[in-house]
């Protein structure tokens, strides 16, 4: 038979065991308790604001100290959280990005295919030189991360870019009775705008000088990469039109020429009658071959019908598109 004192002993040593197995199972639980803490603050701070991810294209021209960068695809940027820094000869210069609004869109993003020209003449009072060397950074300031840097140089093509159609920028103008023509008409096909030209009775087989639509291409050729003297070896100019019917007489479409003694040099492109939309492309290299022909380019188009004065036949362009090498 067992003592009394053995038996007390027994469940002393029980009652130590079980407040060992709390003492350790509290402890685990503080732990898990302070981890849980710490996982849910880690994870409560706010991360940094993303980085917007863009590819952008820049270049420059010497002949007048300026800097271009060019927004080719990508998220659009937000121009007050953008900083444009330029290491020129290892001097730090800072462009103010509130200078970039004029540039840009008026919604305060800077977005694709649009141009920021930095002038270093004007904004640092600086020489550009070809043997310069100037690196440029584009800061995300919200993630004081890179968004992109690279090395300029004067010469675009070195850097093989795909141009692509260039479609009128300039200006656009109709001096016909009830004509009307805007950018927005031509520079997207299959749309539903066009210009409408309101083409005059026949004079003799003759148009008139004095009554047609006229486009400007407003063309910068610095921004695809061209300087001055260089020489064009491919031109070609896509029109997309429509005449409505056979009662035009004669179409032709005339060329700004800056090495024409009268500015207006009329090399005429006589244009086939085409009742639906038809696309035309028309090589000009034998015309345009300049940057300075490039620079100036602008299309007229003229036309006489033989249908009375009362019909209201018109011409109709929906796009234009100019493809330069």
């Amino acid at each position: 038979m067992r003592s009394s004192k053995s038996g007390k002993k027994d469940i002393i040593q029980r009652e130590n065991a079980v407040s060992e197995i709390m003492g350790v199972a509290l402890l685990l639980g503080i732990v898990v308790i302070m981890l849980s803490f710490e996982g849910a603050f880690i994870f409560a701070r706010s991360g940094p604001d993303d980085l917007p991810h863009a590819n952008l294209q820049e270049w420059m021209d010497t002949s007048e100290e300026k800097i271009y960068l060019k927004h080719c695809s990508g998220e659009p940027i937000k121009i007050e959280e953008l900083e444009i820094v330029a290491s020129i000869n290892n001097t730090r210069y800072v462009y103010n990005s509130s200078n970039a609004y004029t540039e840009t869109g008026s919604n305060g993003y800077w977005e694709l295919g649009e141009v920021i020209t930095l002038d270093a003449g004007s904004e640092w009072a600086l020489d550009l030189k070809d043997y310069h060397e100037i690196d440029l950074y584009l800061v995300d300031t919200p993630t004081k991360e890179l968004i992109q840097k690279s090395r300029l140089t004067t010469d675009f093509r070195r850097d093989p870019y795909v141009i692509g159609w260039i479609t009128p920028r300039g200006g656009a103008r109709d001096t016909s009775n009830g004509g009307s023509a805007t950018l927005a008409d031509v520079q997207k096909e299959n749309d539903t705008f066009w210009t409408i030209y309101k083409t005059p009775t026949k004079n003799g087989t003759e148009t008139d000088p004095n009554i047609y639509q006229e486009i400007d291409f407003g063309v910068n050729p610095c921004l695809y990469g061209y300087r001055p003297g260089d020489s064009l070896s491919n031109v070609t100019l896509k029109i997309v039109y429509r005449t409505n019917d056979n009662s035009i007489l004669k179409i032709r479409l005339r060329f700004y020429d800056v090495d024409s003694p009268s500015n207006w040099f009329y090399r005429e492109i006589a244009l086939p009658e085409k009742n639906a939309f038809t696309a035309v492309y028309i090589p000009l290299t034998d015309y345009i071959n300049s940057t300075e022909d490039l620079a100036d380019f602008t299309v007229r188009l003229e036309a006489v019908t033989n249908a009375d004065e009362h019909s209201h036949k018109e011409v109709n362009i929906d796009y234009l598109g100019l493809w330069i090498e």
